[in-house]
């Protein structure tokens, strides 16, 4: 039995709004498999810009703008935890149907894995087919799998450099809006149960073209 995850409380800001985002393209693009969902793609859409305006003033410390975001991801979790619900209701077990959605999920029947994953292995990186893009493969060691992908341009070696590309399901990440002649490193993890991330990937890098 395969279940979507619907507790995002351990999810930091930074990964919560991608995982979200990852979540409403995918049941978008699979609408037919989930006909009546308790919030709209577009609902959700707000909620996910609304909380992603909100975590880039929370950056002033100010305490109204912490208190904002606080509300916004509250708003959000609430919505995606409903979703989530329904997925699961529709899926009745079924992990292919629950990939659709872009959920993480988990298996029952058994104890709960609740220890961080496994560092994604063999990174490696290319060109996509338009300027600009880059495109990740790497091999998670959890099936199925939501991957958090991280990119820097500056040093990699200091923490705030590196900036959330997306949540992807399974092993590849197509990343656009690069700059060309920058050189990107890139890195990879993956998202376990109840927000416990993994451990990062091997870093990679590439010159965008």
């Amino acid at each position: 039995m395969t279940k979507a995850t619907i507790d995002f409380t351990g999810y930091s800001g930074d990964a919560l709004i991608p995982a979200a985002q990852a979540i409403h393209d995918t049941i978008l693009a699979n609408a037919a498999t989930f006909a009546n969902l308790p919030t709209t793609m577009a609902d959700l859409q707000t909620l996910i810009t609304t909380c992603q305006n909100a975590l880039v003033k929370k950056a002033s410390r100010a305490i109204a703008d912490t208190a904002a975001f606080n509300v916004a991801r509250q708003a959000l979790e609430n919505a995606l935890s409903g979703i989530g619900n329904y997925v699961n209701i529709v899926a009745d077990g079924d992990g292919a149907v629950v990939l659709k959605s872009g959920f993480p999920s988990f298996q029952t029947g058994f104890s709960a894995d609740l220890s961080p994953p496994d560092a994604p292995t063999n990174l490696v990186l290319r060109h996509g087919n338009l300027t600009g893009v880059i495109v990740t493969r790497y091999r998670p060691q959890r099936t199925p799998s939501l991957n958090e992908v991280q990119t820097c341009t500056a040093d990699p070696n200091v923490e705030v450099n590196w900036k959330t590309a997306g949540m992807f399901s399974g092993g590849k990440a197509s990343i656009p809006g690069l700059d060309p002649g920058t050189t990107v490193w890139v890195r990879a993890r993956t998202a376990g149960l109840k927000g416990v991330m993994g451990a990062w990937s091997e870093t990679g890098k590439i010159m965008v073209v």
